[in-house]
């Protein structure tokens, strides 16, 4: 494939974004504030929830804990900024080298979070998909079907699945 470099820096910093977007889900967000309430200082996780400002008490005990959370969340939203500034980089390069590289660039990354479902998580989805598709009474060709059970198991790349759709559907020329 013409420029595969590119192309492998570019699949290898969409899977390090979604690894960094996957542990951001299980660590706290918010922000730490301390309160003096009739002289005894209290600290308190604050974050919103659903538009509201919640405060969560957080014990003296729990407080490094809490903040390395924080600390960590930060890293990885810098991180998570730093790795979409090079795709654009890359993707503007693709746009001069080659319109049709850039297309497959974008194809890759529109996929990149389907890819690392857990097994588990694919065949959630792929639950939930069905549901959708019922109750819209738009079913999914048999092949789409047949590709996405694939994707599932492991057997087939959710890009492949993607395209083969498109190109069925005469959408895609790739």
């Amino acid at each position: 494939m013409e420029y595969q470099e590119l192309h492998n820096e570019y699949a290898s910093l969409l899977r390090d974004k979604t690894e960094c977007q996957k542990n951001l889900a299980f660590l706290k967000d918010g922000y730490i504030s301390t309160k003096t309430i009739y002289g005894n200082k209290y600290t308190y996780l604050q974050f919103r929830l659903n538009g509201k400002l919640i405060s969560e008490y957080v014990k003296d005990a729990h407080l490094p804990e809490v903040r390395a959370e924080l600390d960590k969340r930060a890293v990885l939203l810098n991180r998570i900024n730093e790795i979409d500034g090079r795709l654009e980089k890359i993707e503007s390069a693709a746009d001069i080298l080659d319109k049709n590289f850039r297309s497959k660039l974008i194809t890759l990354r529109r996929c990149a979070a389907m890819e690392a479902m857990s097994f588990e998580d694919r065949e959630k989805s792929l639950a939930f998909s069905s549901a959708m598709t019922a109750l819209e009474g738009i079913p999914a060709s048999d092949e789409t079907e047949k590709n996405l059970s694939r994707w599932a198991t492991g057997d087939l790349s959710f890009q492949e699945s993607f395209l083969n759709t498109l190109r069925a559907y005469h959408l895609a020329e790739v």
